[in-house]
């Protein structure tokens, strides 16, 4: 019984085991046939050929069409927008006022500087009136005191002192003789008595009449004297008269035109707070653009309008630094218009931004803005706004050995490239001159013909 079992388990582990070498078999036909790997392709490198002929350093850049004459606007003072003018578009003349402030407190402050500049030069008109008539009033009363003066020295010369002492002298003679007279018939004494007394009542009146001259001409002396006094008040006052006529002479009252001064400078103050609060056209042009609306919040010195003539266009471009050091004032340009390929324009360098301009100035022509300008030498019709292609002619270089940048190489500050030598390659270090976009100049290395592989 047991051997009976063991016979059975071994036979159905043979029936196993040949079930499954007959599914592996089916597996096996039924697996794809490998698709054998290609051989790797390797890759050419390019070939190069030192070739002779003209290298050209250009500068390349994109230009837009702008104005030549272009302003920012922008208010004087911070406040309110209380009214916009313009709107973008627009065609302005000079002195337009395209957008204002809130001003209702400027132009009272305007109003009162005129009011006060006003009463000013009326106080100064009145003053400068008063002064003239003051003046003229002196010089009159100085020569009423000349014609005194004059009408004094002429009766100084016919003066009555003289009469009086004829007078004095005669009434003396007279005395003198009627005495002598007396004495003489006194003397003779045969005399008649009553001729005697005759002589007497004459030399009495003699006397009398001497007596009268003296007191006449002792009167004459004392009023000479007092005339001689008043004479010398007279010229004191003639003295004091002139230093006021002369005080006259300098003008008026300084203090009337510096109030007319203090009261101008008030008003131009107060109309430049009204300026500032204003902006208006500079000249005539085109709005460009408007960044500002009623109600508004501006700050001073902020640009919120952009006025420009767009009868006269150029190109700008916004360069960096590098750039802009490899350019100059008068650069000869190559330009295309991005819209018009075909055409070949010409222009050249107008302006560029301090230190490349060479200029510190304010202004367009003196270009605060940080981009290069370009003219245009043809009269063509252009968009604002409108790109182009310009082409600036740094350097070239005719009849020199050359290289395209790929063929050079750069290891650790070396240029060098690799010769083909017949089947064997070999390093050679080489010196360069300008380079451009496609070609870059051999100075020493290289020889005409030679062929260099590339990377």
């Amino acid at each position: 019984m047991k051997r009976l079992f063991t016979i059975t388990t071994i036979l159905i582990i043979a029936l196993l085991a040949a079930a499954c070498n007959g599914n592996k078999v089916a597996d096996l036909a039924n697996v794809p046939t490998p698709t054998p790997l290609p051989t790797p392709i390797v890759p050419e490198k390019p070939v190069y050929t030192v070739e002779r002929g003209t290298v050209v350093n250009a500068l390349v850049f994109n230009g837009r069409v702008s104005p030549v004459v272009e302003e920012q606007l922008a208010f004087g003072r911070e406040g309110t927008v209380k009214t916009v003018y313009a709107t973008q578009g627009d065609t302005v003349k000079m002195g337009d006022v395209l957008a204002e402030l809130d001003i209702t407190d400027l132009e009272r402050a305007v109003q009162e500087a005129e009011v006060a500049l006003k009463t000013a030069e009326f106080n100064l008109e009145k003053a400068r009136l008063e002064h003239t008539e003051t003046l003229i009033k002196a010089e009159i009363d100085m020569q009423k005191e000349a014609l005194n003066a004059q009408k004094a020295a002429l009766e100084q010369a016919s003066s009555p002192l003289t009469s009086k002492q004829l007078a004095l002298q005669s009434a003396q003679d007279g005395v003198a003789a009627a005495a002598n007279a007396y004495q003489q018939a006194l003397n003779d004494g045969n005399a008649d008595q009553g001729y005697v007394d005759s002589l007497a009542r004459s030399l009495e009146q003699a006397e009398q009449q001497l007596m009268t001259a003296e007191a006449e001409y002792n009167d004459q002396v004392r009023a000479l004297g007092a005339a001689g006094v008043e004479a010398q008040i007279k010229e004191l006052d003639n003295i004091l008269a002139r230093m006021a006529y002369e005080k006259l002479l300098q003008g008026i009252d300084p203090s009337y035109e510096i109030e007319v001064s203090k009261a101008q400078a008030a008003l131009e103050e107060a109309q430049g707070k009204l300026a500032n609060a204003k902006l208006v056209a500079p000249f005539d042009g085109r709005v460009l653009s408007v960044n500002i609306k009623r109600g508004s919040q501006v700050q001073a010195f902020k640009a919120v309008i952009v006025v420009a003539q767009v009868d006269a266009l150029e190109l700008t471009a916004n360069l960096n630094a590098t750039d802009l050091a490899e350019l100059s004032v008068g650069q000869p340009a190559s330009i295309q218009l991005r819209n018009r390929p075909e055409a070949t324009l010409t222009g050249a360098i107008r302006t560029l931004p301090y230190p490349y301009g060479g200029g510190s100035g304010s202004g367009a022509d003196n270009n605060e803005e940080k981009v290069a300008r370009i003219s245009i030498d043809q009269d063509v019709a252009l968009t604002l706004g409108e790109l182009a292609k310009v082409t600036i002619t740094l350097e070239e270089k005719e009849d020199v050995l050359w290289l395209p940048p790929a063929a050079i190489r750069r290891f650790q500050g070396r240029r060098f490239v690799v010769v083909q030598d017949g089947v064997a390659q070999r390093r050679v270090d080489v010196r360069i001159g300008i380079e451009s976009e496609d070609r870059v100049e051999i100075l020493e290395g290289l020889d005409e013909g030679q062929v260099v592989i590339g990377e």
